[in-house]
C-alpha cells in the first residue's frame, strides 16, 4: 500500500535529508587536509557583497567553513606559505576539499559544476609552461562563455597580468558579456578599459590638468616641449632611488627637449614631501594621494610600479613600460634620433647631392 499514505513518509524523510545541509544561500565547506600539522589558513572572498575575510583553524586534518552566497562566487584559501587555491561557492551546497600536505597544488573540491571545471583544468593544464597556460585559459574561456568559473579566468590570467594588451581583455570580456549581460565585474571592466585604452602605444596621453609639488598648472594637452616623459613611482617602492635619479639626469641632460613628470602613489603626504623636497628645481612631482584610486593614475593604466610612459609634443605614446632600464634605452634613442633629424649638419651631410 503506497498511495497517498506514503506521501506524508517520503516528504518527512526529503526534509529531514535536506536539514542535514546548508539552505537557501547558506553554503558549506568541508576540508580534509592529509598531513597537515595544526595552524591556520585563511579564506576571502573578493567579489561584491559577499567580500570578506576570515581565519580558519585546522584541527586533525580538517577544517569547516560556512558562510551564505546569493550566486555562484570564489573565495580564496590562502596558506601559510603564500599559497592561495579557489573554491567556488553558492547557496544550498556542501562542497568537499581535499588536499595532501606535500601536494597542495593537487587539490580537488567535490559538489558542484564550478569547482568540477576548475578540478578538471588544473588537471590538464598541471606541468604547462605559463605561455601554455595563458593559452588554455584563453580557449577554457571560449569553450565556457556562461561560466563565472571563465570570469575568474579572465581575471586571474589576463587583467591581473600587466603584460597582456586591454584590446585582448575587452575582446575576452566582450565575448563573456554577450552570455552574462548582467554581470558587475564585466560591466566594469569593459568600462574601465576603454578608458585605460587612451594609455596605449600609438594613441594620445589622456588630456589631463595636474597641479605640481610648487603649486605649477600642467596642462598635458599643450606641451612646451618635444617630448614628455611620465614616470609613476612611490616612496615605498624599492627601485624608486633608481627611478627619481633617472628621471632627474634626464630632466637636466634634455632640458631643452624633454619635459619630465614624477607622479607619486604615495597615501602619505609627509613621506612624499620629505623625498621629494630638493626635486623643485630639477623635477615636476605631482601626487594626489589617492594611490592605486587617483583618475591619473587610473586614465594612465598603470597597473604596477615603476611605471614610465614617453610621448611627442601632440600627446602621441611612443613607448611605455615598468623597466627603468627600458626607460633610459627609449629615451636616449628617442631623443638622440630627434637632435640628429633636427641638426642642420647632419642633414646636409646626409641630403642629396645636387646634379
Amino acid at each position: 500500500m503506497t498511495g497517498r499514505r506514503g506521501i506524508p513518509l517520503l516528504l518527512a524523510l526529503a526534509l529531514a535529508i535536506t536539514a542535514c545541509g546548508p539552505s537557501g544561500n547558506q553554503f558549506k565547506i568541508e576540508g580534509r587536509l592529509k598531513g597537515m600539522q595544526p595552524g591556520e589558513i585563511y579564506i576571502y572572498s573578493p567579489q561584491g557583497n559577499n567580500a570578506r575575510f576570515d581565519t580558519l583553524k585546522v584541527k586533525g586534518g580538517s577544517f569547516v567553513y560556512e558562510g551564505t552566497a546569493d550566486e555562484p562566487t570564489p573565495y580564496v584559501l590562502v596558506f601559510q606559505n603564500g599559497l592561495e587555491q579557489v573554491v567556488f561557492v553558492d547557496g544550498g551546497q556542501t562542497l568537499e576539499y581535499s588536499a595532501a600536505a606535500n601536494d597542495m597544488k593537487n587539490y580537488e573540491v567535490k559538489g558542484s559544476d564550478e569547482n568540477k571545471l576548475l578540478n578538471e583544468f588544473r588537471a590538464e593544464t598541471a606541468s604547462m609552461t605559463q605561455v601554455k597556460l595563458k593559452a588554455a585559459a584563453r580557449a577554457f574561456i571560449e569553450g565556457h562563455p556562461a561560466s563565472p568559473v571563465s570570469v575568474y579566468m579572465l581575471d586571474k590570467y589576463f587583467v591581473q597580468d600587466a603584460e597582456i594588451a586591454y584590446d585582448e581583455i575587452l575582446q575576452l570580456a566582450q565575448l563573456l558579456r554577450k552570455h552574462q549581460k548582467n554581470n558587475v565585474f564585466l560591466i566594469s571592466l569593459e568600462t574601465n578599459i576603454k578608458i585605460l585604452q587612451g594609455g596605449e602605444t600609438g594613441k594620445n596621453i589622456p588630456k589631463l590638468k595636474l597641479t605640481t609639488k610648487t603649486g605649477k598648472e600642467l596642462n598635458l594637452a599643450s606641451l612646451s616641449k618635444s617630448h614628455l616623459l611620465v614616470g609613476f613611482w612611490a616612496t615605498w617602492l624599492t627601485e624608486a632611488w633608481d627611478m627619481m635619479a633617472t628621471l632627474r639626469r634626464f630632466s637636466k641632460d634634455y632640458s631643452s627637449s624633454l619635459q619630465v613628470l614624477a607622479i607619486s602613489l604615495d597615501t602619505q603626504q609627509y613621506k612624499w614631501e620629505e623625498y621629494v623636497r630638493l626635486d623643485s628645481l630639477t623635477l615636476d612631482n605631482v601626487c594626489d594621494f589617492k594611490s592605486w584610486d587617483s583618475p591619473t593614475v587610473q586614465k594612465f593604466g598603470v597597473r604596477e610600479l615603476p611605471f614610465y610612459v614617453l610621448c611627442d609634443r601632440t600627446g602621441k605614446i611612443l613607448s611605455k613600460g615598468h623597466s627603468v632600464d627600458d626607460m633610459k634605452r627609449d629615451v636616449e634613442k628617442t631623443l638622440k634620433k630627434d637632435e640628429a633629424s633636427s641638426d642642420p649638419e647632419s642633414k646636409e651631410i646626409g641630403g642629396d647631392v645636387p646634379s
